[in-house]
Parts: structure tokens; C-alpha cells; sequence
């Protein structure tokens, strides 16, 4: 490896090693709805409103994957397009397998499609397309890195979760979980070594764009669970 590639790669390694620890500490497990999920504490009509206000980032996703896709090339282009593929894989695409989860809890196809997006729902959906096409193919990797690095812990989570507390054992209720919990780490693994090797420009507005993606998650989230609900 030449100097300056060796010299590269530790300033990406740092800046990684800052993402991390962002990730860490906003990490989604920590949010008070999924600890909630965790301890069995979700009422019915709070796990069904997620599942209805949840989907529209589900459904939104491969529509940011192939807005970056559009703007990239070469090996980026390849690693998203793989992406791209699973998300709307015909034996399952992702999207229809949330509605799955969703029957599962008692949320209908009329729930999903007629329940207005609460604010902060809208948001991450939003966020998350205006990084992908509108930031640094930087800053759009590292946003995306920060979403898929926490599904696959959220997801076996969830599942436990579902099984123990909420009575959701079917196969098809909890396949979304199932495979993004085995699906993310490869994404999770992709990302990562994506921007080890190019992730080239500002380390700062790198992590602050980082930082946005993981606050409007966070208030995906607390959009569900501040709403009032049906007790």
C-alpha cells in the first residue's frame, strides 16, 4: 500500500471510529419504544400504529437506493444495485413483508394506506432522500451505514419481542425481521468497507450528516410513541 493510501485509510478509519460511536449513542435500542417492545409494555394499539406509520419508511427505502445509484458508478453502483435487488426481491420484497408484520398485529392494507403520516414520519422519509440526493456520495453512504448497522440487532429484538409478548409466531409475520436480521449484516459489512476505502471529503460534514439521518430515526420513533393512542 502506498503512503498516501495508508495514510487515506487511517483518516477514514478514524472518522468511522466517530460514526460508531454516534451510532452508539443514538442507538435505537435505547429509544423508548423499543424498550418498551423489549419489556413487553406496547399497548395493541401502539404496535399497530407503528406498524402502519413504520411502513411508509419501508416503502420509501429502495427509492433512496436507487437515487444514489443514479448518481454513482463502478463498484458503489454495484453494491447498491445488490441492495436495490433484496429490498424488491419478487419472492419477497421487503415492502410486503412489512405488511405481513402488519396483518400479523391486525393492521390492514386500508390502515396502512389510508393513515396520515404523523410529521415525524414524514420526516425520515424525507431526510433520508434528500441525503441520497442531495449530499456528498459520502455523507449518503454514511447516512445509510447508520440506518442498516442497527437493523440486525433490532431485529432479533423484535422478534423476541413479538413471540414472547404479543403472540406473533407465524412465519409470515416475522419474516421482515428475519431476514434483515441476517441480510444487514452483509449490508452493515458493505457500507463499512465502502467508506474505509472512499470516503473521501469533509470528516465533519460527513459526521453531521451522519447525525441527521440518526436524529430523524430517532424521531420516527418518537413519533409513535408520543402519539396518543386507544387504550
Amino acid at each position: 500500500m502506498a503512503k498516501g493510501e495508508a495514510v487515506a485509510r487511517a483518516k477514514n478509519e478514524s472518522l468511522l471510529e466517530r460514526i460508531d460511536a454516534a451510532i452508539a449513542e443514538k442507538s435505537l435500542l435505547k429509544h423508548p419504544f423499543y424498550q418498551d417492545w423489549q419489556a413487553g409494555k406496547l399497548s395493541r394499539e401502539a404496535l399497530q400504529l407503528y406498524a402502519a406509520q413504520y411502513y411508509r419508511h419501508v416503502e420509501a427505502f429502495p427509492g433512496h437506493l436507487r437515487v444514489l445509484a443514479a448518481r454513482t458508478e463502478g463498484t458503489l453502483q454495484g453494491l447498491i444495485r445488490e441492495n436495490l435487488a433484496e429490498e424488491e426481491n419478487p419472492a419477497g420484497a421487503h415492502p410486503k413483508l412489512w405488511r405481513d408484520f402488519a396483518a400479523a398485529v391486525g393492521v390492514g392494507e386500508d390502515d396502512i394506506t389510508c393513515c396520515p403520516a404523523l410529521p415525524g414520519t414524514q420526516a425520515v422519509v424525507q431526510k433520508f432522500r434528500e441525503i441520497c440526493g442531495d449530499r456528498t456520495v459520502a455523507e449518503a453512504v454514511a447516512a445509510l451505514y447508520a440506518y442498516e448497522a442497527q437493523v440486525p440487532e433490532i431485529a432479533t429484538t423484535k422478534m423476541d419481542g413479538l413471540k414472547k409478548f404479543y403472540g406473533v409466531t407465524q412465519a409470515d409475520g416475522l419474516a421482515y425481521f428475519a431476514v434483515h436480521e441476517e441480510t444487514d449484516k452483509l449490508h452493515r459489512a458493505a457500507w463499512r468497507g465502502w467508506l474505509e476505502e472512499h470516503a473521501d471529503g469533509n470528516d465533519e460534514e460527513i459526521l453531521a450528516t451522519t447525525n441527521e439521518a440518526l436524529d430523524a430515526l430517532w424521531g420516527a420513533l418518537d413519533a409513535v410513541h408520543c402519539a396518543p393512542v386507544k387504550n
